[in-house]
């Protein structure tokens, strides 16, 4: 059967029309592009290599210090040796006896004192660094032997040792914590070891 021709010319115009509507609904008002478009990015799952690389577990050094002394009776001979490690915050002491018997068994306070020197029955180490001075008592055992470590938060390198530097003292062990106020102001407590705390 033969379409009229009236038919014909509406179904063209149908045909005509609806392309150009559907683009039309694609884009309603948008203006025409006048650059050149871009790739999108396309994830692969693998890491991106443009992303700077980042240490893992990085770790910040922070510079340690010591100071050292070699502490000895009035003989000469050594008895125990001392360390003070400073970190960030906190100085680190360590005091350790480095042979049996050459300290009687008990509480020995220990004291940093003014003055870099000890000689004699060690009046010369002077006065103790007030109030940062009095360290925890080392404690020696039945053999002769001890070992003490402790922190402190007011210690200061460049105090123990400017000026006439400093000493670390130990007290006879019947000189305990009970008599810290005449050790405080350089009393006549005992002092039965000294030694001189030096850099490096």
């Amino acid at each position: 059967m033969v379409k009229p021709l009236s038919q014909l010319k509406t179904a063209a115009a149908v045909l005509f029309v609806a392309p150009v509507a559907l683009l039309a609904a694609c884009s309603p008002n948008e203006p025409v592009a006048t650059q050149p478009g871009t790739t999108p990015p396309i994830w692969t799952g693998s890491p991106d290599p443009s992303a700077a690389a980042m240490p893992e577990n990085e770790q910040v050094t922070v510079e340690k210090k010591t100071i050292h002394a070699i502490i000895a009776g009035p003989d000469g001979g050594q008895l125990a040796a001392a360390t003070i490690d400073f970190s960030e915050k906190v100085a680190t002491v360590t005091v350790e006896t480095t042979g049996a018997g050459k300290l009687a068994p008990g509480l020995h306070n220990l004291q940093l004192t003014s003055v870099g020197k000890c000689e004699g029955d060690f009046a010369s180490a002077g006065d103790p660094v007030a109030p940062n001075s009095q360290l925890e008592p080392l404690q020696i055992g039945a053999d002769g032997t001890g070992m003490l470590v402790t922190t402190s938060d007011v210690l200061k390198e460049d105090e123990l040792l400017d000026g006439n530097k400093s000493a670390l003292v130990i007290y006879d062990k019947s000189e305990t914590v009970a008599d810290q106020t005449t050790q405080a102001t350089g009393g006549a407590a005992k002092r039965v070891a000294c030694g001189v705390l030096t850099s490096g």
